[in-house]
């Protein structure tokens, strides 16, 4: 089980299974909300659970479709990340309060990254999606 919460703790949330990947996310919506890249904690949506503060989380509608929302603590500001998209949980890792037992593994949306900024580690890179084989 990994948990999770925002800052102020009204937000508290759990995953269980095991994450997809943990991945540098450089896409203009990570770029906008965390800095140059965002680190998240990718996995099977049906693993997230929300476990206090439902109501508390305010989302801010990137697309029309209601795909990519970014969940925010509407009291102090925690980014946690798109939270379900389809069938994944794409969960800001800075939120996470236990240790995921999975490290970086790659750089996702990298053809989105300024151009000032070079990625200097070996982590595989993919300049859109990753989707993990099954």
């Amino acid at each position: 089980m990994i948990r999770g919460s925002c800052l102020c703790g009204k937000v508290k949330f759990q995953i269980s299974g095991e994450p997809f990947s943990l991945s540098y996310c450089h896409c203009s919506r990570c770029r906008k909300a965390a800095g140059v890249f965002s680190a998240v904690l990718i996995g099977k949506a049906d693993d997230l659970r929300i476990t206090e503060g439902k109501d508390e989380i305010a989302k801010f509608r990137v697309q029309p479709d209601g795909k990519f929302d970014r969940c925010f603590c509407r009291e102090c500001g925690t980014s946690l990340g798109d939270l379900a998209s389809d069938d994944a949980y794409v969960v800001a890792a800075s939120a996470l309060d236990d240790d995921p037992k999975i490290k970086p593994m790659l750089h996702i949306h990298t053809a989105s990254k300024p151009d000032w900024y070079e990625i200097v580690d070996d982590l595989k890179k993919f300049e859109g999606d990753y989707i993990p084989e099954k």
